[in-house]
């Protein structure tokens, strides 16, 4: 099924907000990121202009910007709302998500909770602090989600 003018548009609205994102992150101007990618500054203008390319150029950019092979297209195609970069992470429009294993998870969840108990809940003393992480570390383990 093809799509229609307005998907299009989306689509390639999407991809630009998240190129445009993806460069802020690496520090680069628009000229530095199309030197980085290998492509003339008016051809990466347009990519950040929502206006389409050939796939040569994604494909370029995908190189240079650290991004999974076939991102772009994902996106303009509508099958998918993010980018994957080389290393997992996940980068959405407005944010990203980074893939964590489960020791980085399961050293980080404690602190998590003891700082989150400190600024919603100050009454609570340090013993019941550490016994809520303890339940919230337990219930994650008895749902598979943490060692």
């Amino acid at each position: 099924m093809a799509h229609s003018s307005d998907q299009t548009a989306r689509h390639l609205q999407r991809l630009a907000a998240l190129v445009a994102q993806r460069r802020a992150q690496l520090g680069l101007t628009k000229e530095s990121a199309a030197k980085t990618c290998g492509i003339a500054y008016m051809t990466y203008w347009k990519i950040e202009d929502a206006q389409r390319v050939r796939a040569t150029t994604y494909a370029k950019l995908e190189v240079g910007f650290g991004l999974r092979a076939g991102s772009c297209k994902a996106v303009l195609d509508g099958s998918a709302d993010s980018v994957v970069l080389d290393d997992g992470t996940e980068l959405i429009d407005g944010g990203q998500i980074k893939r964590l294993d489960s020791d980085t998870l399961s050293e980080g969840i404690p602190d998590a909770v003891t700082r989150s108990a400190m600024l919603v809940a100050p009454e609570l003393t340090g013993r019941q602090i550490q016994e809520l992480g303890e339940q919230v570390m337990e219930e994650l383990r008895r749902r598979g989600l943490v060692p």
